[in-house]
């Protein structure tokens, strides 16, 4: 989430990429399907060499024309759930990105600003107002 990527369920087979610190804008994250095989190689025209670093662990160095396969494991991380998959998820995600919670508003008199607010309203409107003297 910190890169911007998606948030993507359990159950939805599928590889989110997302490309940290990209040097343009047209390197957006993408979500494709499980299954499929990507070959990401280091462009010939390179002039320095790439790293590669996979959840922030060790990093490797990458020479022109190298390449890295990446495809899904035949041994997904299993999700446990308390009551049901779908519920479960959107209500963790809901509890820890504080979805639909705001602060409960006071009344508009407590409020200091409003109140000065409000009486700058009222002296507009007695400045504003006919004279009784005209």
């Amino acid at each position: 989430m910190a890169a911007g990527s998606s948030m993507v369920h359990p159950n939805v087979p599928a590889v989110v990429i997302c490309p940290i610190c990209p040097h343009s804008l047209s390197f957006r994250p993408i979500v494709v399907p499980a299954g499929i095989e990507l070959k990401i190689k280091v462009s010939e025209e390179t002039r320095l060499t790439a790293w590669l670093s996979v959840d922030g662990r060790n990093r490797h160095e990458l020479q022109q024309q190298d390449y890295v396969h990446i495809t899904t494991s035949v041994y997904p991380v299993p999700s446990i759930c308390r009551f049901d998959q779908l519920g479960d998820w959107f209500e963790s995600l809901a509890d820890i990105l504080h979805w639909n919670l705001r602060k409960s508003q006071g009344r508009i008199d407590s409020n200091p600003s409003a109140q000065r607010d409000a009486q700058l309203l009222r002296d507009e409107k007695k400045d504003s107002s006919p004279s009784e003297n005209s």
